[in-house]
């Protein structure tokens, strides 16, 4: 006799395993656009902002002046026009627009009020939805491709 409950639990447990093994697989995409934004985006600053990164770029957890931590992946401290600014980004295999609205109004709000000048980047491989690049670049967002990286030599 078949035991259906054993071979459900089985399938269960194959299906558990298999979503922690995407996941793990998510992130290692998604960071490794980040290490390659971290190498290419100081040049692509300067020479499309004329930003000057004083130091390098990285990704943490900020600590919020009310308590708690914002985790940003993309921030490093920079200098435009004679003022300090902090570059804050974030990097996503694939953006949508339900990623440049939590960017714009539930990230980048919170980054202003934390560090004061900020210069807003996102990072990505593709943008799927027609449209979305120009809304991004419109909302005073800077947008890079992981092929833009190819142009512009790492920082040294």
């Amino acid at each position: 006799m078949i035991d259906t409950l054993k071979i459900y639990e089985e399938l269960a447990d194959g299906l558990r395993q298999t979503r922690i093994d995407l996941g793990g697989l998510s992130h290692t995409v998604g960071y490794t656009l980040e290490n390659e934004a971290y190498r290419s985006l100081p040049n692509l600053l300067k020479r499309d902002y004329a930003i000057e990164l004083v130091d390098r770029l990285v990704r943490k957890h900020l600590p919020l002046k009310g308590g708690g931590t914002l985790e940003v992946n993309i921030i490093g401290p920079a200098r435009r026009q004679g003022r300090s600014i902090q570059v804050v980004g974030e990097a996503k295999g694939q953006l949508h627009r339900r990623d440049v609205r939590e960017f714009i109004d539930r990230q980048l709000p919170r980054l202003r009020t934390e560090l004061g000048e900020v210069f807003p980047v996102l990072v990505t491989h593709m943008t799927p939805e027609p449209g979305l690049e120009e809304h991004v670049r419109q909302q005073g967002v800077a947008l890079y491709y992981s092929y833009d990286f190819l142009s512009a030599p790492a920082q040294s």
